[in-house]
């Protein structure tokens, strides 16, 4: 039987890494951009091997390429690479491209959208989230920097999928809701303080920012580990040691990286914020005190002066 291509929806760094990581899997793929066209090839190149050496390599992969008013299949798998307040436009721009059962998979940061996109499918179509720590740099529209050997996991949205498999071999979990909130909590740490600060993601363990860091993560430890938390089930291990030690970790490994939202405000473009500290804010079963700080330094850069004496000023 003829094999159905995957369809990649977004042309940013995630979006050109994962069209050639499917094909350099013997997967067919279709791209779909909406402003700037990345043409018929896309040079990759990879930094780090998959032992994790170091070691330079480049590859060039030719990918058909569309703009989502200009396709005329029907797919019947679709992975969505945006940015989350993206995720919804993003699909409904392709929706009537899909099967009525196809697998629509997203791969975007925070939560919240996930939830959003699951009541814009088709009854049949079954939605799968994803999670990474791949390190990729978009250098020019075609051309992309694999910087840091990371881990990607898809898991079904809705329990009542669980005994689904993903339609990609070894990429498939079970809990994916443990792993995206995970991420949501380096998220909620690193991409805010480093936007804010100016600092690249190792800079957040300076001791200039030790008191910083001791409130924030004793403020996600009291949600995480709150029993009324909307994702309890999944969030009771992350307590104040477990997250210094995710955090740092991720600190040290992306030392010299600068975070997306700290890209974001740099290029003056929408960041994530309301899918990372606007999530926490309006999940919290308790009163807030640094996750309403952070939301207010990212989206108010007026104040932003002022919120970063009161995030230095915290005990």
């Amino acid at each position: 039987m003829k094999q159905s291509p995957w369809l990649v929806v977004g042309s940013g760094a995630i979006g050109l890494f994962w069209a050639c990581k499917l094909k350099s899997l013997d997967h067919k793929v279709h791209l779909v951009y909406r402003s700037t066209d990345p043409g018929k090839k896309i040079t990759l190149d990879s930094l780090v091997d998959e032992s994790g050496q170091q070691q330079a390599e480049t590859h060039t992969y030719k990918i058909k390429t569309f703009t989502a008013d200009t396709l005329e299949k029907q797919y019947q798998k679709v992975l969505l690479c945006t940015k989350s307040f993206d995720l919804v436009e993003a699909y409904q721009q392709v929706s009537e491209h899909l099967s009525d059962d196809a697998d629509v998979v997203c791969l975007c940061n925070g939560l919240g959208a996930q939830d959003q996109l699951q009541k814009q499918l088709q009854p049949e179509q079954t939605l799968w989230a994803g999670v990474t720590s791949e390190g990729v740099l978009k250098i020019e529209h075609n051309h992309i920097k694999h910087t840091g050997l990371g881990d990607t996991y898809f898991g079904p949205w809705l329990p009542s999928e669980a005994t689904i498999d993903f339609p990609l071999e070894g990429f498939g979990v079970r809990n994916i809701h443990q792993r995206i909130i995970e991420k949501l909590a380096v998220n909620a740490v690193i991409n805010p303080i480093t936007a804010i600060f100016n600092l690249h993601n190792g800079d957040i363990l300076d001791d200039e920012y030790g008191t910083l860091m001791e409130a924030t993560l004793a403020e996600l430890e009291s949600v995480f580990t709150h029993p009324k938390f909307a994702y309890a089930e999944h969030s009771q291990h992350l307590s104040y040691d477990n997250l210094k030690n995710r955090i740092s970790t991720v600190a040290k490994l992306t030392r010299l990286n600068r975070s997306s939202m700290f890209e974001d405000l740099r290029l003056q473009r929408q960041t994530e914020n309301d899918f990372i500290s606007g999530f926490l804010m309006e999940n919290s079963p308790i009163k807030l005190t640094v996750q309403p700080l952070l939301y207010e330094g990212v989206n108010q850069p007026d104040s932003r002066p002022e919120v970063q004496k009161k995030l230095l000023s915290l005990t």
